[in-house]
């Protein structure tokens, strides 16, 4: 059964591969960080401590998160886009990539610990949101 994206069942499902594939996760190191994901109006927050990540669920508090990584619809699914058909996001839709070539993807913060969150644990970010490959997802 597919899972349809951006949705909240997309995230959580995200959450359990995370889980499925803690050796992966204790590998990239510790990551205590709650972050956010805007697609279009919707906000998710994901919240990992230690080696997993521990909470998924929406939110209209992004006062309340380290940073959010915002962009349209559109870019979101050009980017699960990639990391189905490649096995993981390639390098023009890497998080850090999207973040940095043109600015189509925003990081938004009020505190600039939080800002440097991201950059301290992007590789297990990308690595969650990559985790993306091992589902059957809908991108509409």
């Amino acid at each position: 059964m597919s899972i349809r994206f951006p949705s909240l069942e997309f995230f959580r499902a995200l959450q359990q591969r995370a889980k499925d594939d803690a050796d992966v996760f204790e590998k990239l190191g510790v990551c205590d960080t709650t972050f956010g994901i805007r697609v279009g109006d919707d906000l998710y927050r994901i919240a990992f401590e230690v080696y997993e990540c521990t909470e998924v669920d929406e939110t209209n508090d992004p006062a309340s998160l380290d940073f959010v990584l915002t962009a349209p619809v559109q870019l979101w699914k050009e980017m699960f886009a990639s990391v189905l058909a490649n096995g993981g996001a390639d390098a023009a839709h890497t998080i850090n990539t999207l973040t940095h070539v043109g600015d189509v993807m925003k990081v938004e913060y009020e505190d600039p610990e939080g800002h440097d969150r991201l950059y301290r644990f992007m590789a297990t970010i990308q690595e969650f949101l990559d985790e993306a490959q091992h589902l059957d997802v809908e991108l509409g």
